[in-house]
């Protein structure tokens, strides 16, 4: 056999046409066809010149003799092809443009897939993500089929340039199969932390700067996010058609997240069990199928089989926003670390203990937030008043430039999204409803020591995003933890949270403007005489529909409420003269529960009536100077706010803006009544 094999390579060698200076390319395709590896190999290593092997010659719909190879799964002259023939890259560059069809490692993919598919009929109404990983394996393992394994392998170890992108196309795309293939195969050309590493596409595309490597988790975590925030955005809206598109490509993202994930925890075991196959060591298997193996591999790494029961998509889709081969700037730049965002630094601010302050509300103590009940008791007259004065104090007193920028808006939003903190972040956006910019860049005179980028300027949308990010993560992260487990809980709250964050933001996106010009008509001025609360809820829900949101009858069910009552007793601290040490007292309640005591106690202060409730203005304000106030936090635990104590040493108003607020409105008035009490005695 061998030496009629030889005769046969000689035999090959001496029809070539000494005079010709390449070898036909029917001759490769007949050789690589019969599987002719001898002569291949002859061919090769007789050190004939390259040109006699013409590796610019179409055989059929293939470019080269390696693309040939790969589309019958002869890996046997693929390794000899690459060992001899060394491209820089798998597409010979000689090529025009529009000759570039695709690739070797595309055609024995298409190949093997379409092989699967023959075997595996089911696919075609709906193989499950479980299916193929079970399955798959075992289909590899029969004799006829592992030279694919072989196949794509080396294939994959060869210094393709563009095998990432092709990676990252089969993940985006829905091409579930392909993508397993790959993982099977190549797992740490796939799983690779520095996946973005050196690509040069980046270089033109990128419109910020990556200050590290990115593996392919975490690009496509960042368009999972983009699309999970759009589909809460649209949820709103009545457009059925682009709801169900952007969710199929949800379903598509997450079910290549899964597999990543799979193979993260279990890829050192599955990839010793597919080199046990390919040296055909069975004795070193159990006696047990391959796929209830892969399944005890997966259980045994925490994945049960039923947590993958979802589509396994197995055709390319293509969106109009995808058209792109790679991935564009407003996907990658959710990428971006805000690792420099200090909470102390942020929340070390009269403008943020005022916020805290302001969410004393009665109606936020015991309600579930919700995102159209936060904005309809944020636009009530006593929430609008004190944060009208609260306003007047930090632009008169404060630095505008630096506390009510915003940038440092946005920055105190995320801080309040990632702690959960989501009244606290309804009212930074309802006090910042004219400042903050929500598509556009912020200023550019922030970006350095926000983010620490100079080329890039963040915006609100980008941080709220970095937070989806993190919970999309943990998400995939935690597949197949039981349902009732504390961090499985704690999870959904926060996604909850991160939906309730984008909804305000586009609602005050869409609607800032006309709230703003609201608050300040003469209906509202109304509203502030007659106290008629229910009026505010019916209005702010006509400026929402108006602007494209559909409230359901939930959403504006505000009787459960005790502020939204006829039996509720509103207090007026608004900001007529004398008023503000009213606003000052109620910061200075250290109990929300004794907070409309303190109100009524501080209009008593203020009356101009009485000469000795005068003199007591000086003794609060001398015990204002002495004391170091402590204050209750709100922070969301369950559905409901829980109320916790405040770090010791946190005083509600520093010495700067306590002698603006005496010096401005109070002092004047005391020394006045001082001196009339002095002049009484004398």
């Amino acid at each position: 056999m061998v030496k009629e094999e030889a005769d046969d390579v000689e035999a090959f060698l001496a029809s070539l046409d000494p005079k010709s200076k390449c070898c036909p390319p029917e001759v490769v395709a007949k050789l690589i066809q019969s599987r002719a590896i001898g002569c291949i190999a002859a061919l090769l290593e007789r050190k004939v010149p390259h040109n006699r092997l013409d590796i610019r010659g179409r055989v059929g719909n293939c470019q080269l003799p390696l693309h040939y190879a790969a589309k019958f799964g002869f890996h046997e002259a693929i390794e000899l092809l690459i060992r001899h023939w060394v491209p820089p890259n798998l597409i010979d560059s000689s090529f025009e443009p529009e000759e570039l069809e695709t690739g070797a490692i595309d055609y024995a993919l298409e190949t093997s897939c379409n092989e699967w598919n023959k075997k595996m009929e089911e696919s075609r109404s709906g193989l499950l993500l479980s299916d193929l990983i079970l399955w798959l394996p075992e289909w590899i393992s029969d004799a006829d089929n592992f030279n694919w394994w072989h196949t794509v392998k080396l294939l994959g170890r060869a210094k393709d340039e563009d095998l990432e992108k092709k990676i990252f196309e089969y993940a985006r795309n829905g091409q579930a199969a392909k993508l397993l293939w790959l993982l099977l195969a190549v797992p740490d050309r796939v799983l690779s932390p520095t996946f973005l590493h050196g690509l040069t596409q980046c270089a033109d595309i990128l419109a910020c700067p990556l200050l590290r490597d990115y593996s392919l988790r975490d690009i496509l975590t960042a368009q999972l996010a983009s699309l999970v925030a759009d589909i809460w955005c649209c949820s709103y809206g009545d457009d059925p058609q682009l709801i169900n598109s952007l969710e199929e490509q949800r379903s598509i993202l997450t079910s290549s997240l899964l597999l990543l994930e799979v193979f993260q925890r279990a890829g050192t075991q599955l990839s010793n069990l597919m080199a046990m196959l390919a040296q055909k060591e069975k004795h070193q298997l159990s006696n047990s199928p391959i796929a209830q193996q892969v399944q005890a591999v997966l259980e045994g790494a925490g994945i049960p089989i039923t947590s993958l029961n979802c589509p396994a998509p197995s055709r390319s889709l293509r969106h109009k926003e995808w058209d792109d081969d790679w991935p564009s700037s407003q996907y990658l730049a959710f990428l971006i670390q805000p690792a420099s965002v200090s909470r102390s630094e942020t929340l070390d601010s009269e403008f943020s203990r005022a916020i805290e302050k302001l969410c004393y509300h009665p109606c936020l103590k015991e309600m579930s937030p919700s995102a159209f009940k936060l904005l309809f008791i944020f636009c009530l007259p006593d929430m609008v008043e004190k944060m009208q004065c609260m306003l007047q104090l930090e632009l008169k007193y404060g630095k505008p430039a630096k506390v009510i920028h915003p940038t440092y808006l946005a920055k105190l939003c995320f801080i309040y999204i990632t702690e959960g903190r989501i009244v606290e972040f309804t009212a930074a956006l309802m006090a910042g409803r004219v400042l903050l910019q929500f598509d556009n860049p912020l200023s550019p005179q922030m970006s350095d020591h926000t983010l620490g980028y100079k080329d890039y300027i963040p915006t609100l949308y980008d941080f709220l995003l970095h937070a989806l990010r993190r919970v999309l993560d943990e998400e995939i992260g935690l597949t197949g933890k039981s349902e009732d487990t504390v961090t499985v809980q704690t999870l959904k709250e926060k996604k909850s949270i991160v939906a309730s964050a984008f909804l305000l933001t586009r609602i005050f996106e869409n609607s800032s403007q006309c709230i703003h010009r609201y608050l300040y008509s003469p209906r509202y001025k109304v509203i502030q005489q007659c106290r008629d609360l229910k009026m505010v809820v019916d209005d702010v829900s006509s400026l929402l529909e108006d602007s494209g949101f559909v409230l359901t009858p939930e959403d504006v069910s505000v009787d459960h409420l005790e502020c939204f009552s006829s039996k509720a007793g509103v207090s007026r601290t608004g900001l007529e003269e004398g008023n503000l040490l009213s606003f000052v007292s109620h910061l200075q309640t250290t109990s929300c529960v004794k907070e409309k005591q303190a109100t009524r106690a501080s209009k008593a202060i203020m009356s101009t009536e009485n000469v000795e409730s005068s003199l007591l203005v000086g003794l609060s304000i001398n015990k204002f100077r002495s004391r170091s106030y402590h204050s209750f936090v709100p922070r969301y635990a369950g559905s409901k706010v829980a109320w916790l104590p405040a770090p010791k040493g946190v005083k509600l108003i520093t010495k700067r803006a306590e002698s603006a607020i005496l010096s401005d409105s109070i002092l004047r008035k005391s020394w006045k009544f001082l001196t009339m009490t002095k002049m009484l005695r004398l």
